[in-house]
C-alpha cells in the first residue's frame, strides 16, 4: 500500500509539472498574439465574445467584471479624487510618453465600436445599458427586457453637477456615455497601432466610461484637458484621465500634461 501511494504521488507530481508547462505555453502564446487571444469578435451590435485577453488591466474577459458596476449613481467611483488616487495620477503623468510623431491614419469610430456597443462579457447586456444602470438611480427597464435596455432613471451628472431625468421614450440623448479619454484622442495618442480587439476592449472599459449630460458630452467632443474640463468633479476627472492614459500606455500632448499637472497639484 505504501508503494502504491508513493507511485500515485509521483504520477500526481508529473501531472502537475505538465500542467504548469502547458499554462506557461498558453501565456507565451497570449502575448505573442498581441493580447487578443485566438477568438474573433463578431461585427454586429448584438455581438458577444468568448475570446479572453488581458489588456489595460481589464481582466480575463476584457469586459465588465463583478464589482465593476456599483449600486447606481456616482459613476461607480470612476471619478475618485482621494489623496492616494490623485498622487498616483500625478506620478502617472511623468511616465506618459509624448503623442507619437508622424502621420496617423484617419480616425473612424468604427475602429473602436464596430457595429456599436459590444457585450464583451457575454451576459446579453450591451455596455451602454450596463453603464446607464451603474450611473443612474431609480432605474427601470423596458418590459421585454431586451438587451437590458434602461427605460428611465435619474442622473446626478458628474460633469455639470445637475440632476437629469432620463426617459428613453422621450429621448436617448439627454444622457450620453462619455469616453473620458475620447476615442479620437486615444487614436491619435497611439491606439491606431492597436489590434481591433484591443480598441474594442478600451472603448467598452467601464473605467473609461461615464453616463453624463448629453450637452456636456457634445461640448467636450474630442478635446483634451488643456482645452476642456467639466464644471464639476475636476479633480476626479483629471485623475481618471491621467490614470487611464497610463493604464493603456497612451501618449499625451504636452499642453494636456501641463494642464493636468497644474490641476492635480491644486486638488
Amino acid at each position: 500500500m505504501a508503494k502504491r501511494a508513493s507511485n500515485g504521488g509521483l504520477a500526481g507530481g508529473v501531472l502537475g509539472t505538465l500542467l504548469v508547462v502547458v499554462a506557461a505555453l498558453a501565456v507565451l502564446r497570449f502575448f505573442s498574439d498581441g493580447g487578443t487571444g485566438s477568438a474573433e469578435l463578431g461585427a454586429g451590435d448584438g455581438e458577444t465574445a468568448s475570446g479572453r485577453w488581458e489588456f489595460g488591466g481589464l481582466g480575463t474577459d476584457g469586459g465588465l467584471e463583478a464589482g465593476d458596476l456599483g449600486d447606481g449613481g456616482g459613476g461607480g467611483g470612476v471619478l475618485a479624487a482621494d489623496a492616494e488616487t490623485v498622487a498616483g495620477a500625478l506620478a502617472a503623468l511623468d511616465s506618459l510618453p509624448p503623442v507619437p510623431a508622424g502621420a496617423v491614419p484617419s480616425y473612424e469610430r468604427e475602429e473602436f465600436l464596430p457595429g456599436g456597443w459590444a457585450d464583451l462579457d457575454g451576459d446579453g447586456c450591451y455596455t451602454r445599458n450596463e453603464i446607464l444602470a451603474r450611473d443612474l438611480e431609480q432605474v427601470t427597464y423596458l418590459a421585454d427586457g431586451e438587451n437590458c435596455k434602461v427605460a428611465t432613471g435619474r442622473l446626478a451628472d458628474p460633469y455639470t453637477g445637475t440632476v437629469i431625468e432620463f426617459n428613453r421614450e422621450e429621448s436617448t440623448q439627454t444622457v450620453q456615455i462619455d469616453h473620458i479619454v475620447a476615442l479620437a484622442e486615444a487614436w491619435r495618442a497611439g491606439a491606431w497601432e492597436w489590434t481591433k480587439d484591443q480598441r474594442k476592449a478600451f472603448a467598452n472599459d467601464p473605467a473609461e466610461l461615464l453616463a453624463v449630460a448629453g450637452a456636456a458630452n457634445q461640448s467636450k467632443g474630442d478635446r483634451g484637458p488643456a482645452s476642456w474640463l467639466p464644471d464639476a468633479n475636476r479633480c476626479g476627472y483629471g485623475a481618471a484621465y491621467a490614470n487611464l492614459a497610463a493604464r493603456y500606455q497612451l501618449g499625451i500632448a504636452e499642453a494636456d500634461r501641463e494642464a493636468l499637472r497644474n490641476l492635480l497639484k491644486s486638488c
